[in-house]
């Protein structure tokens, strides 16, 4: 194993401006970086992640903390994250809360910092450990805990600006797919949509399905039932691109046109939206900002442990497609 002693020898300079220069140290000249990279690069050396670990005194490992792994939304989330964190030269673990407290989660492995997205109990349950003294946790989504650093997707605003989008296209008769009931804390979904409703003097009306694997297939099913049993709404909100995407295809099993019949809106703004035959109306969550906003309060943290809390609130983006569009659904009604 190539050691940066030996670099230091064959370059005939000294064993700390190898290791500066490896460290990426700016007081290094550009010139004598290159070389002792090139040096480096032909002597096949590797860097000691353990090594520099003990150095510094860090493991060089970040944990992130999603409610499930189920959703494609968290998965874009943990795909941006481990972008970011490996450009850094570090490493992500990723745990699956759910439910569980903070003592429960916590990995065996040490870690430097923990990203909680869209899981305020835990966060606060960690507050209350001696590991919180340590390690800092940075909360992000539209679910935050209040009392850590925070990056929070105002998707409240969100709702209703999308909610507004439909009731002004004339659409009445609205349900709202969704998993969270209403004593749920933070459901800003379900608030905005029975708010906007509330505002047009119109019922709420939802539609409740289980989290579960089978979230697409469960949904699908879900749908065609709800419709048998009360007729079908004039448009449909859901909680998440993953259900719109399932409900969407039970629409369609049961021969009802999206929008002309039924018109659809989701949020997350993942890939498949824009891929079937009628591309999804959505909020898009500004993922790659909350990332890149998270990974900057943990680096500032880590070094300004006793900083002031740091905040910043961002804006879901309102992607209209063709499955909320009312002239095609006007069009339609005229037709008959």
């Amino acid at each position: 194993m190539v050691t940066q002693e030996q670099i230091a020898r064959k370059l005939g300079i000294s064993r700390q401006l190898v290791t500066f220069a490896l460290a990426g140290y700016p007081q290094v000249s550009v010139e004598s970086r290159k070389r002792i990279l090139r040096a480096a690069e032909e002597m096949g050396y590797r860097p000691n992640p353990h090594a520099r670990a003990l150095r510094r005194g860090r493991t060089g490992i970040i944990a992130l903390w999603v409610p499930n792994q189920i959703s494609t939304y968290y998965v874009h989330v943990a795909r941006e994250l481990n972008r970011l964190v490996k450009q850094a030269r570090l490493e992500l673990i990723i745990s699956e809360v759910g439910t569980e407290e903070a003592e429960q989660v916590l990995s065996h492995v040490p870690v430097d910092g923990i990203f909680a997205v869209d899981a305020p109990e835990q966060a606060r349950a960690y507050l209350r450990s001696p590991f919180a003294k340590t390690i800092p946790v940075i909360s992000m989504g539209a679910d935050c805990c209040e009392k850590t650093d925070l990056v929070r997707v105002d998707l409240l605003a969100g709702t209703m600006e999308l909610m507004k989008h439909l009731l002004d296209s004339g659409f009445r008769r609205i349900a709202h797919a969704t998993f969270m009931r209403e004593a749920t804390p933070q459901a800003d979904r379900r608030l905005g949509y029975a708010k906007a409703m509330r505002g047009a003097g119109l019922k709420p009306e939802f539609l409740h399905y289980p989290l579960s694997e089978q979230q697409r297939p469960i949904v699908r099913q879900l749908v065609q039932d709800y419709i048998r049993e009360q007729g079908k709404p004039d448009a449909i909100f859901c909680h998440s691109d993953d259900v719109a995407v399932g409900i969407y295809r039970g629409l369609c099993d049961m021969k009802l046109r999206v929008p002309e019949e039924v018109a659809l809106a989701g949020c997350d703004g993942i890939q498949d939206t824009e891929y079937l035959e009628c591309p999804l109306t959505t909020l898009v969550q500004p993922v790659v900002a909350m990332c890149a906003t998270a990974w900057q309060f943990l680096a500032q943290r880590l070094e300004h442990p006793t900083m002031k809390r740091e905040q910043a609130v961002l804006k879901p983006k309102l992607a209209i497609r063709e499955s909320s569009r009312r002239d095609r659904r006007v069009e339609a009604t005229a037709k008959t």
